[in-house]
């Protein structure tokens, strides 16, 4: 080898400047720069293209002095000996700590820069700092780091997954964040370091460098206001948009996207520290939930009212702020943007409800309050009484026998149609509307799953009460004008021996005295159900239209009437629902005297039809 070095230091002295000409004027590329010397090779072309190609050697390889070079060989200076206020910076930052635990000398520097004679400027293309390069080069190392455990997630993979990193993949030279611009380059630090770039602090200015128009209206809001008085529980850009997850608002899978949102604001607004921190109501997302909006949301609708249609994005404000959008001077314009008749009495309303907070007596959610338990008493007692009744005569049946019903027409063709109808659209109304109550439930995903499913619940829901309604004007005018109808009406009135066939059956029934009493056409049975029918239709059918034509409502009616028409629609719906149960399956499916069913409703007779042939087998 040393033989090999002195021959080739003749050949400089003879050749003279010829060759030093041919190697660049950089004797060192005479051996250097040619394949097969046995020095270890530069690409004299690439070294001459590099920000440092007009550097002599001897300005990074300093103490060659001499040929051959001394056995040990030398090695390159530090970087910083040139760059001194760039070395601080990546000395002092937890990533050129972290890096200088693994490898030492230039390769701190030449694992991002690159190989050392062609190391180009982060504006060449060529560079590996060059921004269409940066994923690539810092994927480098944090892949392997990854697959050693040592990280939770590879950057790289989780970065083409974001908004940013799929508009970077379409163009690599968009205008689109890469890594250095939320981390920096040489100053990177981890998060828990307040100087690090993407500490929580520093993040919505991070964020706001590229994104300054939400910068400005976050920092104006509540949130920014907070966050920068030090409050670490009010979010930042990343507490809502996530970090290496970020994704388009509408995209499937963004935490900010209108199936998303309700659960991002939840996660601190569901939580009562922090909500009694800041003085907050303290159950501002189960009120939501439970409201006509919140139902919807639960149910599958995306279009439906969410937290961000009302409070805004990143200029959430306090409804006290005059330019808050859930300011009372402002909720018309802002319930104007879905509901586009929304009147002035809608800023009278409340909001966020809550129906078992204690309130001043006469207050709005006192009022609604006191009504729900007064339903919930109405229903106690009159599903109790009914309960009641039922099992006494099924009990005394049992003991005693009954009586078989005569042998005549119940119900005509005409009111056989009308129950049929009545049956189909009760039991759709019931099923659609429980579906829309209680989303969650199985008996709801089973049919109405997700999004599609909402709309073909609200559709269902509103085709069977278009039936229900037309079957009650039919009904009325079929009471009215035919004569048929206006003898069952006449029928169906309560009179005082109702009173008294009441009396008398409990006094068989309770103390085992007399006789049943003997009913007309319709027993005071009948006439309760049939007129707690009517009662409850024309309940149902006001509610239901105060809730179905809503543009209307919100128009001209003040947000608690709409309230109180929910609240009112859902509590008889109940009432009804238990009464058909307890009541009605009673006296046509299990009442000993009909059972196994009363067949008025398909033949028109109660008892069943006979089979021909077989009338003398049952007489013997």
């Amino acid at each position: 080898m040393k033989n090999k070095f002195l021959f080739l230091s003749l050949a400089f002295l003879l050749c003279g400047g010829a060759a030093a000409r041919a190697a660049g004027d950089n004797p060192c590329l005479m051996c250097h720069g040619e394949k097969g010397s046995g020095a270890p090779y530069v690409d004299p072309a690439r070294m001459a293209a590099s920000t440092h190609g007009q550097l002599a050697c001897d300005s990074c390889h300093m103490g060659i002095d001499s040929y051959p070079h001394p056995e040990k060989k030398p090695k390159p200076v530090f970087c910083g000996g040139c760059h001194t206020d760039v070395a601080d910076r990546l000395m002092a930052s937890d990533h050129g700590k972290a890096i200088a635990k693994i490898k030492s000398g230039p390769a701190i520097c030449l694992g991002c820069h690159g190989d050392q004679h062609s190391i180009r400027r982060p504006s060449d293309p060529a560079s590996p700092l060059h921004r269409s390069n940066i994923p690539v080069t810092c994927d480098n190392c944090h892949k392997a780091l990854f697959a050693t455990g040592k990280l939770l997630f590879e950057p790289a993979v989780t970065y083409d997954k974001t908004v940013h990193g799929m508009v970077f993949l379409k163009n690599k030279n968009a205008k689109v964040a890469v890594c250095t611009d939320c981390h920096g380059d040489h100053d990177i630090n981890f998060p828990a370091n307040s100087d690090s770039r993407v500490n929580r602090a520093r993040v919505p200015t991070t964020c706001g460098r590229c994104h300054t128009k939400q910068l400005a209206l976050y920092s104006a809001s509540v949130h920014g206001k907070q966050a920068a008085d030090g409050h670490k529980e009010a979010p930042v850009c990343t507490s809502c948009h996530g970090e290496h997850n970020i994704k388009a608002p509408d995209t499937a899978g963004s935490s900010v996207s209108s199936a998303s949102i309700v659960k991002t604001c939840s996660s601190c607004h569901s939580s009562e520290k922090i909500m009694g921190k800041f003085g907050l109501p303290i159950n501002p997302v189960n009120s939501y939930m439970g409201s006509y909006h919140g139902v919807a949301f639960r149910a599958g609708s995306l279009t439906v009212a969410n937290c961000a249609s009302c409070h805004r994005y990143h200029d959430v404000l306090a409804p006290s702020d005059p330019a808050s959008s859930v300011n009372p001077a402002n909720l018309q314009k802002t319930c104007g943007a879905c509901h586009k008749n929304a009147g002035e009495l809608v800023s009278k309303g409340k909001m966020h409800m809550d129906l078992g907070a204690a309130q001043a007596s006469g207050s709005y959610e006192w009022t609604l309050d006191m009504v729900k338990k007064l339903y919930i008493v109405l229903i106690v007692l009159t599903i109790g009484f009914m309960l009641a009744h039922n099992l006494l005569d099924l009990y005394r049946k049992g003991v005693s026998g009954w009586h078989a019903h005569p042998d005549e027409e119940r119900m005509t063709l005409n009111e056989r149609l009308q129950h049929a109808l009545l049956l189909v659209t009760f039991i759709g109304l019931a099923y659609t509307g429980f579906c829309h109550r209680f989303p969650d439930s199985l008996f709801n995903t089973v049919f109405f799953r997700g999004a599609p499913g909402e709309a073909m619940r609200v559709l269902l829901h509103r085709v069977f009460a278009a039936l229900f309604v037309a079957l009650g004007v039919y009904h009325a005018a079929w009471l009215v004008a035919l004569r048929q109808g206006r003898e069952r009406l006449l029928a169906l009135l309560p009179w005082l021996n109702d009173v008294r066939d009441f009396f008398q059956l409990q006094k068989y029934n309770i103390f085992h005295k007399g006789q049943p009493p003997r009913f007309g056409h319709f027993s005071y049975m009948e006439k309760i159900e049939y007129w707690a029918l009517v009662w409850g239709s024309f309940v149902m059918i006001v509610t239901g239209c105060i809730v179905w034509f809503r543009e209307w409502s919100l128009q001209v009616l003040p947000k608690w009437v709409i309230d109180l028409a929910l609240l009112i629609h859902f509590m008889e719906a109940t009432l009804a629902c238990l009464a058909i149960i307890v009541w009605h399956f009673y006296w046509t499916i299990f009442d000993p005297a009909v059972y196994p069913m009363n067949w008025a409703w398909l033949t028109g007779k109660v008892a069943p039809p006979r089979v021909k042939g077989l009338e003398n087998t049952e007489e013997k």
